[in-house]
């Protein structure tokens, strides 16, 4: 009698990887199974981190059978011995999955077939097949499944870099915007927590001129406040455009056009550049907050936006006809501190690097350039 057909995907054992993944990974094991003959498959994970195997997927179990197995120690049985050699393991001796299987499959003693998952040569987890003991097990079939343990480690691997790189930008992102948000208010807030007490003081004392200046600073830095929550609003909801970074940059340099009196323009001449979703978005958000602050506080006529690449890098520049850089530690007057340090931030998400510095012929230029290629090794 065989074990119940039901396919398990340990969502909790495998942290977040990519469920689309994990479901080919169940049909890849059913295949296997029946292929080989088999009464059961599994892959167990290794978690550097915990000193353990994590199980990822099952087949030919029921989805109850090894829910206190999730885990089990790297030297365990087996899967041990597999990890420890780095090759393959055929084991007769009982383990606590293997007889646990037995029993509610009624096929008496169990083999185990054991095959490393390897990433880079590193094995970084089992692919696991139970035989009932009188099925042989033809010499090419460790062969074939040695095959498919190297494509499923790799696969897992890189969903697991990928996820592990999604969780790193957004706690940056997450960062930035704590940051941007204290750099944009703060200030202002304690402006206004100054002014408050006195404005209190002139009031119980009747002081009306006083009062009338204490309330005055408070309502400017109301509206200071206000228009800066605006301008993060606008800028963290802004969306990478689905046709590409080129149209989002054309829609924001129309949006832009004109105020303040500013031309803006963009080379014609330039293609889509070859970068991720991530890549696009990180670039439009540098550029946007570049191009704002040449229309807001550049004092300039004309801004300009350039966007080269070559097989490795790519680069982007803003220039302005504005009044410059007048501070020489590089800090330009128009920009502050928030500008500065979120394209900065965002720069280094890209592993790029970022200047700003003197235009010839007058104004400022902001220039990014950052590998293309950064991220390439974390796509399954």
């Amino acid at each position: 009698m065989r074990a119940p057909e039901s396919d398990h995907v340990t969502q909790q054992a495998t942290g977040a990887l990519d469920p689309a993944v994990l479901a080919v990974l169940e049909t890849l094991l059913r295949a296997i199974t029946g292929y080989s003959g088999a009464i059961a498959a599994a892959v167990r994970w290794r978690d550097p981190f915990r000193e353990e195997l994590r199980l990822v997927a099952t087949a030919g179990v029921s989805t109850t059978l090894w829910q206190h197995k999730h885990r089990v120690d790297l030297n365990c049985g087996g899967c041990g011995a597999a990890l420890a050699h780095n090759q393959v393991s055929l084991d007769s001796s009982q383990c606590a999955c293997r007889k646990e299987l037995a029993q509610i499959s009624g096929s008496g003693d169990l083999k185990l077939l054991t095959i490393p998952l390897r990433d880079a040569q590193e094995p970084c987890g089992v692919l696991n097949l139970f035989f009932p003991l009188t099925v042989a097990i033809p010499d090419q079939l460790p062969v074939l499944l040695t095959a498919f343990s190297e494509l499923i480690g790799l696969t897992l691997a890189n969903s697991r870099r990928s996820e592990e790189h999604l969780r790193t930008t957004l706690q940056k992102e997450r960062r930035i915007l704590a940051n941007e948000v204290h750099d944009a208010l703060a200030q202002n807030i304690a402006c206004m927590r100054m002014r408050t007490p006195l404005l209190r003081d002139a009031i119980a004392e009747q002081n009306t001129q006083r009062a009338n200046d204490y309330l005055n600073e408070v309502e400017s830095s109301l509206v200071v406040a206000h228009a800066r929550v605006r301008e993060l609003i606008t800028h963290f909801r802004s969306d990478m455009n689905p046709h590409g970074l080129l149209p989002a940059l054309r829609e924001t340099l129309i949006e832009l056009q004109g105020l303040n009196g500013v031309d803006l323009v963009m080379d014609t001449g330039i293609i889509e550049p070859e970068l991720s979703v991530d890549q696009s978005l990180q670039v439009l958000h540098i550029a946007r907050e570049a191009l704002v602050n040449v229309v807001k506080h550049a004092g300039a006529r004309h801004g300009w936006l350039h966007l080269e690449q070559d097989e490795d890098t790519c680069r982007v520049s803003i220039e302005d006809d504005g009044v410059g850089i007048v501070d020489p530690s590089g800090i330009s007057s128009r920009h502050g501190h928030f500008g500065l340090n979120i394209m900065r931030e965002r720069a280094d998400l890209l592993g790029g690097e970022f200047k700003v510095e003197p235009r010839q012929g007058g104004g400022t230029r902001v220039r990014l350039s950052f590998p293309r290629n950064r991220f390439a090794e974390a796509t399954p």
